[in-house]
């Protein structure tokens, strides 16, 4: 069985040089450390006139984990004060 010049044999196809495989990209994980969540805070209490309102929302996004968009659409409904969930 003869292979036109363009077109290779199944077996040279199989054994052909392919291009490494991609790289993964490490990343490393980013957060905050706890003395830049303090030093934000500080920040917060001092500038502004929603003071107290801005050092809340970062220390409620800090310690409970929530994304900007979570706590912009977070509820009264969601909170439970009395045990202490949100």
């Amino acid at each position: 069985m003869k292979s036109s010049p363009t077109q290779l044999p199944f077996s040279a196809k199989f054994n052909s040089q392919y291009p490494p495989p991609k790289q993964k990209s490490v990343c490393e994980r980013e957060y905050l450390r706890p003395n830049e969540v303090e030093n934000l805070l500080k920040a917060a209490r001092q500038t502004g006139r929603h003071r107290v309102r801005d050092a809340a929302m970062i220390l409620l996004m800090f310690r409970h984990g929530l994304r900007s968009v979570e706590l912009v659409n977070l509820k009264w409904t969601q909170i439970d004060l009395a045990s202490g969930y949100i």
